[in-house]
């Protein structure tokens, strides 16, 4: 490709401009394309310190009807999702080039051939590095979230784009933008969790099918250049799904929503699978005449009355008979694929294997029948509860509840001895709690995992077993048919995690699943503990609390599995997910990890094959060498150091979310009450209803309210107490311990998308006397840069100039987005403005443009 790759965006973005102006003027008129222009302009000359343009441009947003407001933000919004789309090509193309131009003495930053290169370095034969791939799990456990509610109808349109783009032919690219804007971008009612099942999902049998029979190719094909000959590899990816079993706090994931959920997904499996078969009998005809055919292949095919004389036909064709009457399994299917791979590499035609079979058999491995078996979460308190009513009725005790945690303990380990149920034949659960358990458990097909949140002693996760036991799943002495998660999140309870495990593997009952199962899961959540603790100490409790599961884990002998509770922003774990597993603790990742995938992440790294091969294969260079070489632990005086700074950080921000007035300013300042009246998502955004207290709001949305006005205060706040140590000790620790180094970089992000002069804006909305919380939090966020450019010794984003680039390029245009956004508030906050709902849609639309411009709002 000889043209510069950035000269080709740049002319997409404009044409993608263009042509969206010209959609504007032929649906809207000239009058509100008028509008768009002098917005658009006025939002620029702020931007570049003209003060007039500012304040004319505040007028002319408050003289809007609801209307035009809509309007403007949905035009802006639009303008987003093309500039997304013309970014996604850009990135594909410059993957593309830096792929033809690496050689096997220069292979690409990160790539398959670089970790071929790596593990040959490292001493290791072609069978040994086989064996260490085929070893890998790397599971991704895709969720709901409340920014990625954009319409399937919405996607199609902008995957069609992309196929217009790539075809060149502008009259089909001018109608399918007129189409893109003439659709409504979200549901006019709030989400069900079937819709976020069927638009949580949309990656994994499209864009992701493609992508993995690559990857495992990809990893051949590099294993081949180094060592000279091609392994065989199963793919090292594989996915799971919450949505529709995360019950925690979502009163709508009911035993039947979980259970759709196991159907869907099932079903879409399916058809893919099924068309897979479909194309192996069309093109599979070799004749027996010609070619010499496997006993099992013939055999297997004889009942299939067409394609006589034509046995590997007969073969796919009883395959997709079986599988399309429900017969099939992923195991058995994948022993039928890997007879007719042999039969086809005994007579030499390994190549037509390598073409149509391979890439099956990479997709079964990766997704199963299943596609992505679905995980159930519930809240501690909660399993509690369904068991208390179990041991009531069962005649155990009367009120396990009021027992100290150390009995309660004691009573579960003992009664889980013995087989018994607990509940009266034909008698049905009195409380809410048991029976959504247990409903939930025998509506659960495909299964992942239970994870148990907010888990604080060992009997939360016994509580499990004992409903497990009622529905047949539990058997004394043996495990159970899933992994039982415990999930971390506060602060105190990252610190008390390893006595909880210690304990739990100490424990019969435990210890013998746990052995069983080959290893115990861990989750630790990145949410809760940075809204508890603050940026700086969640990512240091994570990281000490890492190192002492694993140590708990090696001193049993059982491996220590870690499941990341990432987000997409910096706040909540975000950033890039390959360097992120490079700089957790040494000795801390196992053959197995698993990762949250969630929110505007989706489509950033799944929207198209190239980026999501490029995404995995990233994330499986850190993965395959990390569970390869245990590190280096960090020096103790660099520990020593930045625990100190991380107590002074948590202080810090634990002052400013206690002082008083700072909960009404957080209320005035953001839209978070907003977030929880529109229908943005299925959850609610509370714990516990209406409350006064930020611990009892939930951590997406105590992120995403941070992002829409432009201070992400969770991603950097309190980090300024690291100017208590010296700068030639911050300075070499940012060297020297990649941690460190990567939570310093994941804070810069957070800093450089902030913009407290958009941010300020939002005063209009908060009493004068709480308006010093925003000064303070201005002078914070200058600190904190200061701070980090004096430790990088260079700007904020040194080592992220594509990021600078968007920023740059991006906030001219959500700028008018967040300045309507404030007087919808206004509108929407005043006496009747709840009731209108033209106001409602036009506020919900201006949350989900904010999302879409900076693309990882929580």
């Amino acid at each position: 490709m000889s043209q510069d790759p950035f000269a080709l965006l740049k002319a997409e973005v404009d044409l993608l401009g263009r042509l969206l102006g010209e959609a504007i003027w032929t649906l809207s008129g000239e009058r509100f394309f008028a509008l768009v222009e002098e917005v658009r302009a006025l939002a620029k000359a702020r931007r570049q310190g003209d003060e007039a343009a500012g304040e004319a441009l505040l007028a002319r947003v408050e003289g809007l009807s609801t209307e035009e407001a809509e309007a403007l933000v949905r035009a802006f919004t639009h303008y987003f999702h093309l500039v997304n789309l013309a970014e996604e090509r850009h990135r594909v193309r410059v993957n593309r080039l830096r792929a033809q131009a690496e050689t096997l003495e220069s292979p690409r930053p990160e790539g398959f051939l670089a970790l071929a290169k790596a593990l040959k370095e490292r001493g290791l034969s072609l069978e040994e590095a086989e064996a260490h791939l085929n070893r890998l799990e790397l599971l991704l456990t895709f969720t709901a979230h409340p920014t990625e509610t954009r319409r399937r109808t919405l996607r199609h349109h902008l995957e069609a784009l992309q196929r217009e783009l790539e075809a060149g032919d502008r009259e089909r690219l001018a109608a399918r933008v007129a189409l893109l804007y003439g659709t409504e971008e979200v549901r006019k009612a709030r989400p069900t969790v079937e819709d976020e099942i069927k638009g949580g999902l949309y990656y994994l049998p499209t864009t992701l099918w493609e992508a993995v029979p690559r990857v495992v190719a990809g990893l051949e094909a590099a294993l081949e250049r180094v060592y000279g000959r091609r392994p065989r590899l199963k793919s090292p990816v594989r996915f799971r799904s919450w949505i529709g079993g995360d019950r925690d706090g979502n009163p709508f994931v009911t035993p039947e929503v979980t259970a759709f959920a196991g159907r869907y997904a099932r079903e879409v499996a399916r058809r893919r699978f099924l068309e897979a078969l479909e194309d192996l009998v069309r093109d599979l005809s070799l004749a027996e005449t010609r070619v010499p055919v496997p006993r099992e292949v013939r055999e297997r095919g004889e009942g299939v009355e067409r394609f006589m004389g034509e046995p590997y036909r007969r073969y796919f064709a009883a395959l997709y008979r079986a599988l399309e009457r429900e017969e099939a399994t992923t195991e058995g299917l994948l022993a039928a694929l890997k007879a007719a791979e042999r039969g086809l590499r005994e007579v030499g035609l390994g190549r037509v294997a390598e073409a149509f079979l391979d890439p099956l058999e990479a997709r079964l491995s990766a997704f199963g029948l299943e596609l992505a078996p679905l995980d159930l979460r519930e809240e501690s308190g909660r399993l509690l509860e369904a068991a208390a009513e179990l041991l009531r009725v069962g005649g155990v005790h009367p009120d396990f509840l009021a027992l100290p945690q150390e009995e309660r303990e004691r009573l579960l380990t003992e009664e889980l001895k013995t087989a018994r149920p607990l509940l009266p034949v034909g008698e049905a659960p009195e409380g809410e709690a048991l029976r959504v358990a247990l409903g939930a458990l025998k509506a659960w097909r495909d299964k992942g995992a239970h994870v148990v949140s907010m888990t604080h002693h060992p009997e939360d996760l016994l509580a499990v077993f004992l409903l497990a036991r009622e529905v047949g799943l539990y058997r004394p002495g043996r495990p159970l048919p899933f992994d039982v998660v415990p999930l971390f999140e506060t602060l105190e309870d990252l610190r008390r995690a390893p006595g909880v495990l210690r304990r739990l593997l100490e424990n019969p009952v435990f210890l013998a699943h746990a052995r069983g199962r080959g290893g115990v899961e861990v989750m630790i959540g990145y949410s809760d503990s940075n809204k508890d603790a603050g940026f700086l100490m969640a990512n240091l409790a994570l990281y000490e609390a890492q190192e002492a599961l694993s140590r708990v884990g090696e001193e049993v002998g059982l491996p220590v599995y870690f499941f990341h509770g990432r987000g997409t922003s910096t706040a909540r774990g975000g950033g890039p997910a390959g360097r992120a597993i490079a700089s957790l603790p040494p000795r801390s990742v196992g053959r197995r990890i698993r990762l949250t995938e969630q929110g505007e992440a989706l489509a950033d790294r799944y929207s198209h094959p190239d980026l999501a091969v490029r995404h995995l294969e990233q994330m499986l260079y850190h993965f395959a060498l990390a569970a390869l070489d245990p590190g280096q632990e960090p020096e103790a005086r660099w520990r020593e150091a930045l625990a100190q700074a991380a107590e002074e950080s948590t202080r810090r921000y634990r002052a400013l979310l206690q002082e008083e007035g700072f909960f009404d300013f957080f209320e005035a300042f953001t839209p978070i009450r907003e977030i929880g009246e529109l229908p943005i998502a299925s959850r609610p955004v509370y714990r516990r209803g209406r409350v006064r207290d930020i611990r009892d709001l939930r951590a997406i949305p105590w992120v995403m309210a941070w992002t829409q006005v432009r201070v992400l205060l969770p991603g950097w706040y309190g980090l300024s107490a690291l100017e208590e140590l010296p700068l030639d000790l911050l300075r070499e620790m940012y060297r020297g311990w990649p941690f460190f180094a990567s939570t310093l970089e994941a804070a810069a992000m957070a800093l450089a998308k902030a913009d407290m002069g958009v941010a300020r804006l939002y005063l209009r909305l908060v009493p004068e006397p709480l308006r010093f919380f925003y000064r303070r939090l201005a002078e914070e966020h200058a600190r904190t840069v200061a701070l980090l450019e004096a430790i990088f010794q260079a700007p904020l984003l040194h080592n992220q100039r594509t990021l600078e680039r968007q920023i740059r390029l991006r906030n001219p245009y959500v700028d008018p987005i967040n300045i309507v956004q404030v007087e919808l508030l206004r509108r929407y906050r005043a006496p009747g403005g709840k009731e209108d709902e033209a106001l409602r849609r036009a506020l919900l639309l201006s949350i989900l443009g904010v999302a879409a411009g900076l693309r990882n709002a929580g």
